[in-house]
């Protein structure tokens, strides 16, 4: 990347994860394609390489995926109550 190219966006992204306080991209992340992007952002493919960071991952993935089941049954009942 050329010193005209990088902007305030692109110089350094943190990111943070149960147990993780940041992802070192260059050593637990493989950037593979490029999928899309716009404007100024530009979205990769990417291949988790840590198997701690993969593991810790998957099991918040997993807690979303059973929370949003979870809600969605509860709004479906509340919404049968109230059609009654």
């Amino acid at each position: 990347m050329k010193v005209g190219e990088m902007t305030l966006m692109n110089t350094k992204i943190e990111v943070s994860m149960p147990g993780f306080m940041k992802i070192d991209y260059l050593n637990q992340i493989r950037k593979e394609e490029k999928i899309g992007g716009g404007g100024c952002a530009a979205i990769y493919k990417g291949v988790i390489l840590d198997h701690l960071l993969r593991q810790v991952s998957f099991s918040f993935l997993y807690f979303l995926f059973f929370i949003s089941l979870f809600l969605s049954f509860f709004l479906f009942m509340i919404i049968k109550k109230l059609k009654k």
